[in-house]
Order: structure tokens, then sequence, then C-alpha cells
């Protein structure tokens, strides 16, 4: 699951001009290897991004929905709140009425909540006058059938919320109740407008302050299983059962009276509890489970509470476990307890940008956990009715401008500048508009932290609809931008405020409701113009030239800040189809003995997985079809502590479906998991065969485990190769991607140093190394380098990365050189190779030494850019050996095992003089030009030849090689046929000459 607001002054985005000539200010395009980077693939769409910030509640439905609401226009929630789709009514139909001991509302519903004697004088007049102003705004009501009415109870208590705490005394009198409500409001409403809304049952079921009949927690679950019955059964009779949406709202976060998780075993008709106290059948209608959510104070947990994701997995994982596998999940109420102050909160949360950042954290989480809505308790200072808003409304305004995006596979790397700040985003595209979002934040736990971050955020295989330039609108919410708290927090000291001066946290958004004396609440509505115009949200916007299908932004995050992006005219370079195996429906075929898993989501990070059914010797297999499919990528999950050795899955391409193909050019990268119990596996499969329409993925036979491994998330693609060659002569710009804006060419003394033109910098003083940067997929570099050895005779090397997303660079370090003397021995000419870079590789920078005497040394001369096969014929070759040392474990059949490593493994000769050999036998004629040569570090073969058998005799690949002291080497040479390939061992290291050892061989095509 697969399945993420910046600060920044006047000019933040950094890219207006820069990005027009592909040259970052302060090297900021391309994130640094200690930096904090967000990368998105446009071309790799999943899930649709949900309207999680959709509902609101009211405790008390007569406080805003009814005087407040009456006379205001029908659009004020559109305009201002747009977000807002259903309004909650908590305790909606009883359990107070003024004059009952302890009460202080009115919730029962009839003329004379008193009067026992009559038990049906409903009087729904004033529920139904709220609804109508929910329904005027253009919303949808979600009614919850609150506590049971005083009178309807035969010893009614009052609790610590104002509300009835006994079960009824007749439950059929309750269903009456209930029936006749819901019929008012279709006689009100109509039926087709009733069917629309939601209806719950109860507030926090489990929670002894809301409900307990006063005897023992398993009566008071039993009652509450009734009442559910009960009411389900009058909607189900009034609406319909087809027409009604109802569902019931736990506690979860924190444990309560009873497990809330029988309530679930309940209405899946599961076990001795499974029974419907109504209908005598098995199991209730149930269309949602809801919870609460609360953090004790900002940043910090509940004691003994769960996370958002525990708190909804533990209710999913119960559902799917009865096979109530089409549920919506939802937080009914919750965010921040209390400010730092440990006073409540009125609307649980605060006006600091603290807000701001969370919530954005909050609307990445739940989109990727498949979390339907948070409720929020109130949207500006009045709560509803005007106010100034809150930062945590800007935040969900912005966020529903991306709602019915696909959601863009993204990631993080780096590290941020306070190892405490987390530097996270989402991403949608919307390719009806052609236009993209993104959500990025700086959040960080401790309210009081102050660091800023600036992370690059890099759009990858992006281009432009029309022209050669995207539009690009930002806006930041952070303490300078849409935020009026910094200024009332310095007005209210001036004023002389204290703790004293609250009648609730003094953090808290309703700054007027917490105030408790009118001449404070005046200072305030004097102040309010102003405090609005500080919280307008103001876009900016500037036009952006999209270059190599990559566009990088470097915005300024402030402490708890967050940026949004708009980006139009955009368009994907290819489609990424992914799959989440939620579901079969975007595979084309699957073998009977799979399932999917959707249990252990939390601790898996992942929502449902494909696992086997059995460990038979049948190969389970998934099948997709993507035409023209070029590179494949997939998430498998190991339970490595029952079984450590790894059995890989395997990879099948074909053309038609039928003709089936084994791919082994992957290459894999490893995460624990679940407290280091899992494994989580990522192949990345590149270079698909030209013409692949299907692929096939295979499980391992056999283990100890059936649900071991799994199948998490999947990815085909389209997306085109930067396959060409690429060799750049350093005359302009025009082959890279990008570079620092200290270089400069240098064009005097071409005749000298053999080169009209090259590449060096414009000072050596820069803190930061100067760069060049390419998008090519290339799997092996040849970089030449001019140096002024006669001034500097110590040569400081260039060093060498590559990235698969131009952010997440790694360093390559097994490069070699060969050098020449030119300019009469004034100079140096270095040519480096670096061989087998990383499978994945899309990114290749090229980083000057700093410092020095010379501005002008080194220099760049050439860069050489080649793109190969990846897949290696050595890994299905028969190795042989003409001498082998195998009393110390040394085998042939090691050379091609995979473990391409400098340890002591492989093969060796035991001693017998030299030459011997070693070779692998292809079975069939290959053509490849390139071979990777692996020994142990110290150990490396002195002299060798390399070569291959034509079929009648064998040749040598490329001139004897001699003097050797890598023990990692790459050979190229042209391109040779042969259906076998060996290496002819004539002086082994200095150490021990007589010896040959190899680790590993691999070869490549072109």
């Amino acid at each position: 699951m697969m399945r993420k607001w910046l600060a920044c002054l006047c000019c933040s985005l950094f890219i207006s001009a820069t990005m027009l000539i592909e040259v970052p200010p302060s090297n900021k395009a391309y994130a640094e290897a200690n930096g904090a980077a967000l990368s998105f693939d446009l071309s790799a769409q999943g899930q649709t991004i949900t309207n999680t910030f959709s509902d609101m509640n009211a405790w008390d439905y007569e406080i805003d929905w009814t005087t407040k609401a009456a006379g205001k226009p029908s659009d004020y929630f559109a305009t201002n709140y747009p977000f807002v789709k259903n309004v909650q009514f908590m305790t909606a139909t009883g359990g107070c009425y003024n004059g009952f001991p302890g009460c202080y509302t009115d919730r029962d519903l009839f003329v004379n909540p008193a009067d026992r004697t009559n038990l049906t004088d409903y009087d729904f007049s004033r529920l139904i006058g709220a609804l109508h102003n929910v329904v005027d705004q253009g919303l949808k009501p979600h009614i919850k059938t609150g506590n049971i009415p005083i009178k309807y109870s035969n010893d009614p208590t009052i609790g610590v919320m104002e509300a009835n705490l006994r079960p009824p005394s007749d439950y059929n009198q309750y269903y009456n109740y209930i029936k006749a409500l819901a019929d008012a409001l279709i006689t009100e409403f109509g039926i087709n407008e009733v069917k629309t809304w939601t209806w719950g049952v109860f507030t926090e079921y489990e929670n002894p302050e809301w409900f307990d009949d006063g005897i023992s927690a398993a009566s008071t679950k039993t009652a509450f299983f009734k009442i559910y019955d009960y009411t389900v059964a009058a909607l189900e009779a009034a609406i319909g059962k087809d027409n009604l949406t109802v569902g019931a709202h736990s506690m979860t976060v924190t444990e309560g009276l009873w497990d809330e998780l029988e309530f679930i075993d309940h209405v899946a008709g599961v076990g001795p509890s499974g029974v419907n106290y109504k209908t005598g059948k098995r199991g209730t209608q149930i269309d949602f489970l809801t919870a609460s959510f609360y953090d004790f104070k900002p940043g910090v947990k509940m004691g003994g509470g769960k996370s958002l994701i525990d708190t909804i997995g533990t209710l999913r994982n119960r559902a799917v476990a009865n096979g109530l596998t089409n549920l919506k999940y939802g937080i009914d109420e919750g965010r921040i307890n209390s400010g730092p102050d440990s006073k409540a909160l009125y609307s649980r949360i605060v006006a600091h940008s603290f807000q701001a950042s969370s919530d954005a954290k909050q609307f990445k989480l739940m989109n990727d956990w498949d979390i339907d809505w948070f409720a929020a308790w109130g949207l500006s200072t009045e709560a509803i009715w005007g106010g100034v808003p809150a930062v945590s409304t800007h935040i969900a305004n912005l966020g529903y401008r991306m709602v019915g995006d696909n959601q863009l596979d993204g990631s993080f790397s780096g590290t941020t500048n306070d190892p405490s700040n987390e530097v996270d985003g989402i991403g949608g595209y919307n390719g009806a508009t052609g236009t993209v979002h993104f959500m990025a934040y700086n959040h960080n736990n401790d309210m009081n932290s102050t660091t800023g971050e600036t992370p690059a955020i890099t759009i990858r295989n992006i281009a432009p609809i029309t022209g050669n330039s995207v539009t690009v609108k930002q806006w930041i919410v952070d303490d300078t931008h849409g935020n009026f708290w910094p200024t009332w927090w310095s007005d209210k000291a001036n004023r002389g405020l204290t703790d004293a001066s609250y009648s609730w946290s003094k953090y808290t958004m309703e700054v007027p409701k917490s105030l408790k004396q009118q001449a404070d609440r005046d200072y305030w509505y004097s102040r309010e113009a102003a405090y609005k115009a500080l919280a307008a949200l103001t876009p900016t916007t500037t036009t952006v030239e999209v270059k190599g299908n990559m566009l990088t932004l470097t915005p300024a995050l402030d402490h708890h800040g967050v940026v949004f992006y708009e980006i139009t005219n955009a368009r994907s370079v290819g489609t990424t189809m992914t799959d989440d195996m939620d579901d079969w429906s975007k595979t084309h075929a699957h073998s009977s003995g799979l399932a999917l898993d959707k249990s252990n989501a939390s601790a898996l990070g992942d929502t449902s997985r494909a696992m086997r059914t059995n460990t038979a010797n049948s190969a389970q297999s998934i099948i997709y079809r993507f035409d023209g499919a070029t590179r494949f990528k997939l998430t498998g999950l190991f339970a490595t502590d029952e079984e450590p050795v790894i059995s890989n899955f395997k990879f099948y391409t074909s053309p038609n479906g039928t003709t089936w193909t084994p791919h082994d050019g992957w290459g894999y990268a490893d995460t624990p998991i679940n407290g280091g119990y899992w494994t989580k596996r990522i192949y990345t499969l590149t270079q698909l065969p030209a013409g692949t329409n299907f692929m096939k993925v295979e499980f391992p036979t056999q283990g100890k485990a059936a649900y071991n491994p799994q199948v998490g998330q999947v990815q085909i693609s389209d997306v085109p190769w930067n396959s060409a060659t690429i060799i750049d002569d350093m005359n302009d710009w025009t082959k890279t991607s990008m570079h620092s804006s200290g270089l400069y060419f240098d064009t005097a003394h071409g005749a000298a140093l053999g080169d009209p033109s090259r590449v060096t910098r414009s000072t050596t003083n820069a803190s930061v190394p100067e760069y060049v940067v390419y998008r090519s997929e290339a799997s092996d570099i040849q970089l030449t380098g001019l140096f002024a050895t006669d001034q500097e005779p110590g040569i400081h090397n260039f060093k060498f990365y590559t990235a698969p997303d131009g952010v997440t660079w790694e360093q390559q370090q097994g490069w070699q050189y060969t050098d020449s003397p030119i300019n009469d021995g004034a100079w140096t000419k270095r040519v480096y190779t670096l061989g087998k870079l990383p499978i994945g590789t899309q990114f290749v920078k090229v980083e000057f030494p700093t410092g020095g005497a010379l501005t002008y040394s080194p220099q760049l001369s050439q860069v050489k850019l080649n793109t190969a096969s990846l897949v290696n014929f050595a890994r299905d070759a028969a190795a042989s050996a003409s001498n082998t040392d195998t009393a110390n474990g040394y085998a042939a059949d090691k050379i091609n095992d995979g473990a391409a490593t400098t340890d002591w493994s492989g093969w060796a000769t035991d001693g017998t003089p030299l030459p011997q050999w070693v070779q692998l036998d292809f079975g069939s004629a290959k053509t490849f030009s390139r071979v990777e040569l692996y020994t142990t570090t110290g150990y490396a073969i002195k002299d060798y030849q390399i070569q291959y058998w034509n079929g009648s005799a064998w040749v040598d690949c490329l001139p004897a090689i001699t003097g050797n002291t890598f023990d990692h080497r790459t050979h190229t040479f042209s391109s040779v046929t042969g259906s076998k390939l060996r290496i002819v061992g004539t002086s082994g290291p200095a150490i021990q000459p007589e010896y040959i050892r190899i680790n590993e061989i691999e070869v490549y095509s072109d």
C-alpha cells in the first residue's frame, strides 16, 4: 500500500529562472548525499486519493446547528469548507432533558420527556430543524442514535457525559421510538434524501462513561448488542435495508469496559454471540466501523494508547477475519485532547503551526492505510460560523484539491537537518485535467522545535502537454503564511493574559470561547480583522521549463511547515500500473493455490498481500498483461525468523502469454520489518525483452509455512528507456540533465591538452562540490579527467554517484583507471572505468574534488555512458575448471552463484602449476561484450586472459591483462559470439603467485 506545507519568504521555489537554464542555486536541485529529498514518479499512479476530512462533529446540535445556522447563506460551507460533506450529530436521540438531575440539555425527543405514563408523545421537531440546516448547506447528516431516553430506563443514571448510562427496560418500545423517528424524517425530507444519510449507534459503545448497565461488563455488552440489533431493525423497517448505511463507534484507541471486537463477532454472526437479538437470525447489518483517536498532548500519545494505524487495524483485522471485507473505517472523534498546559482543548486542535504539519501527515497516513475519514470538532475560532480559519482547515482545503487524483508512488531519502524532524508528503495526478498535486510537510512531535528543512522534491517522468513548460502554483502554511497564531501569542502576552485568564487551554483554537473575561473577548474581536488577514492563504505562481522528463522543486520548509503545489499542463511519460494486492482485479490470471492475506497489516506495513494456501510442490503464480512492458518491480515479504534462507521468486516474460522465458536480470534491496522478524525484499527487473506483453511471478515451493513468502506491491511499466549511449565531449550542456552553477567551459590550450573544450571549476573555495548529472540507464561509465600534475602532483579523484530517481544518490567505489602523460608531461590524462552500475540506475552524477590551488585543475574532458543488457549469461551456465582446491571448500560452480563479493567464496586452484582455467558453458552461442571479474581483496589475479570458444578454437576477447591489482574489474570489448567463456590465470597475486582465485564471473551483452 502501499499505499505522505513549507515555509519560505518571497522566493522559496528557487526555480523560475534556474530551472530554465538547469543551474540550481546553492546546488539544491539535486539532493546532496545527506540532504532530505522526496521523489515522486508521475508514471506510477495508484489508488484514488480520498477526502479524509469529509466529516465534522456536533457534540450537541443545539449549539451550532439551530439558531446560529439559521439564515446562513446556502453556500457557506461550499465556499469556506468545501471538504466537509457530512455532519455527525452525537447523542442526537436521547439520554438527557433539562430538569432531570445532572442534565443541562434537552436530547429526549418527546413533548414531555418526564412523563413516564406516555411513552409515545414523540416530538422530533428540534432535531428536524437542525437537520434542515445541515441539508440546506448541501451536507449529509450522520445521526447517532444516542443514549436511551430517560423515561425508557427503569433506573436512569446520568454519567459524566450528561447521558443516561442505562439500557431500555423494553427493547421493543425503543425499537418503536427509532422507527417513528425514521418515519418522521422520511415524511419531512423524502426517502430519496434520507437514504443518502448515515446512521450510527452510540458514541464509544464500550466506554462506561457513555453506557453501563450497572451490573457487569458482560451484561452491559449484551445490552448494547440488543440496542444495536433493535435499532438496525427499526431503521431497516422504515428506510429499507438496501437504503441504509449504519455502523457503530468504539473507543479502541484505549481499552474499554469490554472488548469491542466481540461486537464485530456479533454483527458478523460468528460464535455464540452471533445471533441477532431482534430477528433470531445470525448477524446484523454493518456498513462501517469507527473509533476515537486522541493524542494526550501535541506530540504525546495517550498513555497505553494505540497508534492511528493500530487503532483502525484492530477493527479491520477482526472484521476481515470474520468475512466483513467491504466495510468503511473512520475516526469519529479525536486529534489532541489537551494543550501543553494540560488543560482541555475546546475543539481538540491547536492553532499553532504544529497542527498544520500534523494534519498533513495524517492526510498522507490515512490515504496510505485506506482510512476513510477523521471527523473534526471545529474549523475556526468560532468553531463553524465566522471567525478566523484554523491552519488545520487550510490543510483540509488544500488536501481537498487532490481528491480524485491517482496517488503517486513516492519515497523519502537522505537525512534531515534535525533528526527528529519528519519530512514526507503525498502526490497525486489527474490525467483528465493534466494537473499534478503535492503536499509536503516538515513535522516534529516537539511543538517547540524551530529547525527548518529544505528538501528537494523531484517529479520524474513528467512532460508538458504543450510547449516546454508547466505552471507551478504554490501555497504555504507555517508561522508566517496562513496563520494568525504567532501574532495573537504576542498580543496576549502584551495584554498580560495569564493561564488564569482562560477557561480552556490557552492553546485552543477557539480563542474567544476560551477567554473568561468579556473585556479580553472584546480585545480579541477588536483585532479579529487583522487576524483574518494574517490567516489568509495566498498562492504564488510561476512558469517552469521541464527538461529530461524531470522537475525538481526546493522549497524552504519552516518548522512545522507545509507546502502545497498545483502543477498544470503536465502529462506522464509512460504508464506504470501499481497492484497493491487488495484484490485480483489488476492481474491477468493467478493460480488457484493463492489467497489474499489482510491480517497483520500494521506489522508488515501493507494492508493486503498474496500468499500460498499450502506448501505443495506445484508452483503458484500470478500473471500480468501489460503490453510493451519495459520494467517490473515487486515487493516480497519473507518471514526470515522462521526461514532465514530466502527462496526467491522467479520471473518470466512472454510476448503472448503462452511462451515463457525466464528473466534473471534482476536486483534487490532488503529492509528488516516487524521488529526484524520479517524481511522486505524489493526486486527490480530492468530492461525487459522487447515485445514483452506478459509477466509471470512464480512463488517458491515447499518451506515451513504457506504464509511465507508473500507478494506485497507489484509495479509494471512501459516508461521508455534512457538507453542510448551518451558521449559528452564537453562542448556545451546539451547532453547533461543538470549541472551546478560553479562550472565553466575552458576552450584554451586545446592543442596542448588534446581537447578543444573541457569543463572546470570557477573557484576552489566551494563548500559543496561542483557536479554534472546525466539522465541515463547506464551500465558502465568511462570518464576522462585532465590534471595539472606539474602544479599539483597529488591527484584528487572525481567521485561517481548513481540514483534510480535523481534524488537518492549512492556513491560508486569500484572504479579503475589508466594514466598517460600529456602536454610534455606537465599534465596527466586519467581515464576512469566504472562497470556494473546498480540495477535500476537512471541517473549518473560526476562530482569534482574540492579545494586545491588551481581552479583549472582538474578538468572534465569526456564522459561516456554505456548501456548494456542486464541479463547475466553466466547465471545459467555450467561451470567447470582445470583444477580446484576442493579440500578448502572451493568449487567451480561458485563462480556464477550470484555471490559477487570479494570475500572467501568461489573457485581457487590448489597450487598445481599455472596456467589453470575456469570456464562457463552457456549451452548455446551467446553474443557478449562485457565481463565482470570478482576475486578476494588482496588476492587479485595479476596476469590472465579472457577467451571465448568460437566453435572450433579458443579466441582472446581482448589482449592479455598483466599487472592487475583490482579485486573487481570490468572488461569491455567489441562484441563476440561464443558458446563458452573462460578465464586463464597465468600468475596469481604477489602474496601467492602460484594460486588463482575467482569469486564470481558475470557476462553481459551490448
